[in-house]
């Protein structure tokens, strides 16, 4: 993976991290009107905020430092399937938001994190391996504590969830996000 392919992987991941702090936070908050979660759910989402908040530095501190390699603008989205996921979830009644959250959103930055780490060289890229190492175990520990959470026989799902784990299909194919960066099937 050359430094651009780099700096556009730890933009995509910064962003959807800040976005992850942003709508768990909101839903942690209770803010809003409508349904409320409950406090168990609530203080998994605050602490996952919390989390994805701190993952955003990191990924935004292992941007290229380089004005020629522009960092900071680096920070987009990396697809569309993730504006559509994270839209959604920003406009979805709690539940729905929370059901997305565990059964697409959170498998699908897994799934990138543990690609992202077998393009990378131990000798160029230690802090951005560190990272998703780091990353990818909060991840872990989110999902494992959240199972009380995230039943699926409790959580509603339905066509729109299938939609968007779908749209990630184009994702997951020969050339998918980090851009340009090949997998072998």
């Amino acid at each position: 993976m050359d430094i651009e392919q780099l700096g556009d992987a730890c933009g995509g991941l910064a962003w959807i991290s800040e976005r992850l702090f942003e709508i768990e936070g909101r839903l942690a908050t209770g803010s809003g009107d409508g349904e409320q979660l409950d406090a168990h759910t609530r203080a998994l989402l605050a602490r996952s905020s919390r989390r994805h908040g701190q993952h955003a530095q990191w990924w935004r501190a292992a941007l290229p430092d380089s004005p020629a390699l522009a960092g900071p603008d680096r920070v987009r989205p990396p697809t569309g399937a993730w504006v559509r996921l994270l839209g959604q979830m920003e406009d979805a009644a709690p539940t729905d938001a929370v059901a997305a959250l565990y059964a697409v959103a959170l498998p699908q930055l897994s799934h990138v994190i543990e690609h992202l780490g077998q393009d990378l060289s131990p000798v160029s890229d230690g802090a951005v391996i560190r990272t998703a190492r780091m990353v990818g175990a909060d991840l872990a520990e989110e999902r494992y504590d959240a199972k009380p959470v995230w039943n699926p026989s409790n959580i509603p799902s339905g066509d729109d969830l299938e939609e968007l784990a779908e749209s990630f299909a184009d994702d997951n194919r020969e050339k998918r996000w980090p851009p340009l960066v090949t997998h072998p099937r």
